[in-house]
């Protein structure tokens, strides 16, 4: 998850009448999908996912590196990993870590008869049963209620279908993908293909850089 400025978004929803029409079947199960991160247009870290199926339950781990040196030392250094379960499509639990220069965080997210209970620095909280995690690759989540998979405080966005358009993955090559805009505070577009597989994104952060991730 990126580590934007996450006060409250601005909240909106769109109609499901609205939404493309993606594939169920949106990555190969058992696989790996890597993507080069950059911030204005240089090499800034590397971002991964790993999906493991077993039976109806899909696990998906991402594991994000960032970092950025000036006159040789190192000025921001982000590390992320968490883990999801997923299993009938529907979201049950998460776990992570996140380490930004000195300042950690931790989220652990599990599903009850109820909603979800969320445990981090600040105690628990609670989500709504239809809350899922923000994080960027699945497509069927952006429209709904979700949360910040590094802090667990819940995230109001407006997600904007913007057409279908060339994207550029990591090697040059292009594809044509479905065009989201997430706006309110922050600034991301993703970009999905027909099949649901994320093929990247931008992001404005708070410094006012611009961070993309590129399918490689």
């Amino acid at each position: 998850m990126l580590t934007l400025d996450r006060r409250a978004l601005v909240a909106a929803a769109l109609s499901a009448a609205a939404l493309p029409r993606f594939a169920r079947a949106a990555l190969p199960a058992n696989s790996s999908v890597h993507y080069n991160v950059l911030r204005n247009g240089k090499p800034f870290g590397n971002y991964q996912l790993t999906f493991v199926t077993n039976g109806d339950t899909l696990t998906a781990t991402t594991d994000v590196a960032m970092a950025a040196k000036i006159a040789g030392l190192t000025v921001f250094n982000y590390r992320h990993h968490c883990e999801e379960v997923w299993k009938a499509g529907r979201f049950m639990e998460l776990h992570s870590t996140s380490t930004r220069d000195s300042d950690k965080h931790f989220c652990a997210v599990v599903r009850t008869s109820t909603g979800l209970a969320i445990t981090n620095q600040d105690g628990p909280l609670v989500a709504p049963p239809t809350a899922n995690p923000y994080t960027h690759w699945n497509p069927a989540v952006i429209t709904g209620p979700m949360f910040n998979p590094e802090t667990g405080f819940m995230l109001r966005l407006t997600a904007q279908p913007m057409g279908h358009e060339p994207f550029a993955l990591a090697n040059g090559a292009k594809i044509t993908a479905n065009h989201w805009a997430m706006r309110g505070e922050s600034e991301i577009d993703e970009w999905y293909e027909d099949s649901g597989a994320w093929a990247g994104l931008r992001a404005v952060f708070p410094d006012k850089s611009i961070v993309e991730y590129r399918r490689t």
